[in-house]
């Protein structure tokens, strides 16, 4: 079935999610993510393209950008490119990191605008990973509490807020309006014990693997060990199948079977 063509906003501005394969981790390590950033903002100066928020979570990326339509593919393929080639070098793996399309909402008022900046800061917060959007390190929220940063513009979103007080004020109200079914996912899990970050950790201490792709090159016996030793460390179901790559129905199978 041939794709449906991309809605094109009139504004030119768009909230877009990156989500991995399978999802897989993408960030393993404070280098991982500032890569990232560095990659985004020489991609954003390439293509002149204006960002107004981000959020990095571990296995998918938001971000709120004006783009011409004409620039918008070439920005993500050039962004994914260059960021996955860089990954795959670093992990000595192959293959596909991001899932084939990018996902992208029409922002086409300034209200859809607004609560898609306040949505993205928010992930976190969602997660269960901070009590507080500005409490995240990888988020543009920073930026509108004062942070320098070249990479995000933090005036546009000030401009329709008000003034800078009001949006913060808005912040604070953790106030989440948007119900967009593409965004139902990203958060369906109860709130754990283990953040998805201490999970990571617990990981690399129980396998000694020095990276969740390193999982997919051991063999079978020891990755089923691996994994049940893991649900024994209090990792959830979709915990242990995002960070040993495999299906959350053979974690439950090999979870159920005696060792």
């Amino acid at each position: 079935m041939p794709r449906k063509p991309r809605i094109l906003s009139p504004t030119g501005i768009y909230h877009v999610v990156l989500r991995s394969v399978n999802q897989h981790i993408i960030f393993e390590e404070d280098f991982d993510y500032l890569k990232f950033l560095y990659i985004l903002s020489d991609c954003k100066m390439s293509y002149e393209i204006a960002i107004y928020a981000y959020c990095l979570m571990d296995n998918h990326i938001h971000i709120l950008l004006n783009a011409p339509s004409d620039k918008l593919s070439s920005f993500f393929q050039s962004l994914g490119t260059k960021f996955v080639r860089w990954y795959n070098n670093k992990y000595s793996r192959s293959g596909h990191l991001f899932q084939d399309r990018f996902y992208s909402t029409v922002i086409d008022s300034d209200r859809a605008f607004l609560a898609a900046l306040i949505y993205i800061h928010n992930n976190p917060v969602k997660a269960g990973m901070c009590r507080y959007p500005s409490e995240y390190s990888w988020s543009s929220c920073r930026a509108y509490y004062g942070q320098k940063t070249t990479l995000i513009d933090s005036t546009f979103a000030c401009g329709i807020a008000g003034s800078r007080d009001a949006l913060l004020a808005a912040f604070a109200r953790e106030s989440d309006p948007s119900d967009d079914l593409l965004f139902a996912g990203d958060h369906r899990q109860p709130r754990h014990f283990l953040t998805d970050e201490k999970a990571l950790e617990v990981f690399k201490m129980t396998t000694q693997l020095s990276s969740t792709s390193e999982s997919s090159k051991i063999c079978r016996v020891e990755r089923n060990n691996y994994i049940r030793a893991l649900r024994r460390e209090g990792l959830t179901v979709r915990q242990v199948a995002r960070l040993m790559d495999v299906s959350e129905t053979t974690v439950k199978r090999l979870c159920k079977m005696n060792p």
